[in-house]
């Protein structure tokens, strides 16, 4: 589908982009590879007070799993139900970035979401959450009362179909209040007929075969543990439709098509290419081997003769890489785990496992948002991805966020405070007065009074300092500006429910992590982070201290008496600044350019401002090109606070801030080990977050260990080179170190 942009700009510039995207886009459309989408790893979906949250993420082709090119910033959010925690923008490295939050004691127990998104994702409403649950032991919690919720059954099949006179594989999930149940029973008939006995499992889901009749009912019954037992209607059966019944073995995958097969055909696709294509007359089973597949969680999907869809469901040739047989490890000590992986990116991480913590999200399941428990073979990830669909989202007509591919984006509306002035074609300038240099970017307006701006900022990951000024002051106008951060997400914040056997784990957490807290030292980084923005303009001929002169009581007095290059000129009793032209061969023509502390500022005020504010002048005696602006020569005066010295900006202009992007992670250093009196009560025992793997071979995972003794996992989460995913989890058991020395 073809798709066009809106708000086309009149900006020379910016039209140039415009046009290079619409070439893009377009030819992304063709192989629908236009969507982006963002992975999250976290160290850990809960935590408590105390502990940090670290979080890796990776902005994706969404076709194709590899690093997207479109978009160099991500935004990140950190939301509860009490509104937003954190607000955070990150420059993408080849796709990824990381971060992390320390879990303050105010926080409140209950559900949060991490989200992350890049601009260019909000014209697909595309967002990607990840569940958290943070727990304040010093805070009282009380558990919502979930016993009164009754007890669910959800029923499905495969392709989604219940089709009478043939055998179905019918998987059912058993749940109270979004917590799952074991729990056993039988399938009956409307007679009463027992046809197959029923068992759910620790993750409540369980599967059954079963051959309805086309206007015959059957109920499942459950019993309950306390005595007495509950119906539940499985759904009516049709005697049209295709389904598919999927069989797995470790070295094939058996997909049988039954139902009103007519003849059509069957597809298997992975990043947008199918990989597999027969053609369907029958419901003979089609058996593949694993081996002619790649390795991934893969597409299958029905069409009839006419090219309808029937159906579209995940298909399962990968699981996750777990080994659950134990590294035996030894506390306080050095450790090295060796493991096979493929050129790509990844995110390593080793932490304290605990019996009661949330499953995590795992970039196997990732491209079609599966979130699945992880001790699941072939046949069970099958059943347990009956309950999610994949969902074809059309392409917008059109779109309204253009991607940050180069740099970061500001778009925004002048509006005239009276009805005949025009706001098209106005240019308007960005001044970052924040970041030390002169820092300025320019943009025209279009008919409705829209503009785009880019522009560059240091990464210190906080706010600094801006200006819009329109600097045509004859008129009033106003700006309105765009929030890249959306404003509101579709979020479900389900009761968080703490059980009794919770109870002496987070109290041993807790232990853990005020004995960690109290004997960590911060890393403090004393070096300035590296300015690599080059100014907006450097090229000024002249420079003026005013200390190095007598300062007088205006500022004309000042250009007349030894400033030579520049003067004041006035007309009809209107003052301005004119900066001379130096070019015999040259005449000027336009204005000057006139800033203060880097923003454009109306000359006649200027002139009547204290000069015993002013620090210093620079001065350009040239004709001077910012973007669609032009001016004749430029003078860029500078106070001495460098904050506009409490000169007022009448009209024309509007202050805020600008959230800059992340600092980059800084590694704490020291070894835990080179001082042994002191405690070590890390349950992070790892986190990389940028592991980049340069060719395929054994990676030596090196790290210490803690005095912390008990189970740990090693989760390794990314893509390949190739944008296959890979999830890797292997237990380790640390016990106590036996060769002590005092």
């Amino acid at each position: 589908m073809g798709m066009k942009i809106t708000h086309i700009r009149t900006n020379r510039f910016l039209a140039i982009i415009t046009l290079f995207f619409v070439a893009i886009i377009n030819a992304l459309a063709q192989t629908e590879n236009v969507r982006e989408r963002v992975f999250i790893d976290v160290n850990t979906h809960d935590l408590l007070v105390g502990e940090t949250l670290q979080y890796s993420t990776f902005c994706l082709s969404n076709t194709t799993n590899k690093p997207s090119a479109l978009s160099k910033y991500l935004y990140v959010e950190l939301i509860g139900e009490g509104g937003v925690v954190f607000q955070r923008k990150h420059q993408l490295e080849n796709g990824k970035a990381s971060g992390e939050f320390f879990i303050p004691s105010n926080i409140e127990t209950g559900k949060y979401y991490l989200v992350a998104y890049t601009r260019w994702m909000r014209n697909f409403d595309d967002v990607t959450q990840a569940p958290l649950i943070f727990i304040n032991p010093y805070k009282g919690h009380t558990n919502a009362d979930v016993l009164t919720e009754d007890v669910t059954v959800e029923f499905n099949t495969v392709s989604g179909v219940l089709i009478a006179n043939t055998a179905n594989n019918v998987v059912f999930k058993v749940s109270q209040g979004n917590k799952p149940l074991i729990r056993k029973g039988r399938v009956i008939s409307e007679d009463g007929k027992q046809i197959v006995d029923i068992n759910s499992d620790a993750n409540g889901f369980g599967a059954f075969e079963i051959t309805p009749e086309k206007g015959k009912s059957y109920q499942m019954l459950i019993e309950n543990p306390e005595g007495g037992f509950k119906f539940f209607d499985l759904p009516s059966a049709t005697d049209t439709g295709v389904g598919l019944n999927i069989l797995h073995t470790n070295a094939e995958i058996e997909l049988k098509p039954y139902g009103d097969v007519k003849g059509g055909r069957l597809y298997i696709e992975h990043q947008g290419n199918v990989v597999l294509e027969r053609d369907v007359q029958s419901t003979y089973p089609i058996r593949i081997k694993r081996t002619e597949l790649p390795y991934d969680v893969l597409r299958v999907s029905f069409k009839d003769n006419q090219g309808k869809l029937s159906y579209l469901v995940p298909l399962f040739n990968t699981k996750l890489g777990l080994e659950t047989s134990p590294t035996i490890l030894e506390t306080r000590s050095p450790a090295v785990i060796e493991q096979q992986l493929a050129k790509g990116n990844y995110s390593v991480s080793i932490r304290k496992s605990f019996g009661n913590q949330t499953p995590q999200m795992h970039a196997a399941f990732s491209k079609e948002g599966l979130s699945l428990p992880e001790n699941l073979d072939y046949t069970e990830l099958q059943n347990a991805a009956s309950f999610y669909r994949i969902e074809e989202k059309e392409l917008p007509t059109s779109i309204s966020f253009l991607p940050e591919y180069r740099y970061q984006l500001l778009e925004g509306v002048l509006k005239a405070e009276s009805g005949s002035a025009s706001v098209e074609n106005k240019n308007v300038i960005l001044s970052l007065t924040g970041e030390k240099i002169l820092n300025m970017s320019v943009a025209r307006t279009d008919s409705e009074g829209r503009f785009l701006l880019e522009y560059q900022t240091m990464n210190r990951g906080k706010q600094t300092d801006a200006h819009l000024t329109m600097p045509e002051f004859e008129s009033e106008y106003s700006f309105e500006i765009s929030d890249n951060f959306k404003k509101q997400h579709q979020l479900d914040f389900s009761p968080v429910i703490i059980d009794t056997a919770q109870l002496a784990e987070i109290r041993e957490r807790s232990i853990i992590s005020q004995l960690e807290n109290a004997y960590f030292t911060p890393l403090i980084d004393s070096s300035e982070i590296e300015n690599n923005i080059l100014p907006t303009m450097n090229a000024f001929n002249a420079h003026y201290e005013f200390d190095d002169y007598v300062r007088f009581r205006t500022l004309k007095e000042h250009l007349v008496e030894y400033i030579s290059v520049a003067g004041v000129r006035e007309k009809r009793g209107v003052k301005r600044f004119v900066v001379y032209d130096l070019d015999s061969n040259f005449d000027f023509e336009l204005e000057s350019l006139v800033l203060l502390d880097g923003v454009p500022v109306h000359a006649p005020d200027l002139l009547e401002f204290s000069p015993y504010r002013i620090k210093s002048v620079d001065i350009a005696n040239k004709r001077y090109f910012l973007g669609s602006y032009i001016a004749d020569g430029v003078l860029s005066f500078k106070t001495i606070e460098g904050n506009l010295g409490g000169f007022e900006i009448k009209n024309n202009h509007m202050a805020f801030s600008l959230l800059t992007p992340e600092a980059e992670p800084k590694t704490a250093g020291g070894n835990p080990l080179e001082d042994l009196r002191t405690p070590d009560a890390r349950i992070q025992l790892l986190w990389a977050p940028e592991y980049e793997v340069a060719e395929d071979g054994v990676e030596q995972i090196q790290f210490n260990t803690s005095d912390v003794e008990g189970d740990f996992e090693l989760v390794i989460e990314g893509f390949t080179e190739e944008g296959i995913p890979v999830s890797i989890i292997k237990k380790i058991k640390v016990k106590e170190r036996t060769n002590e020395k005092g």
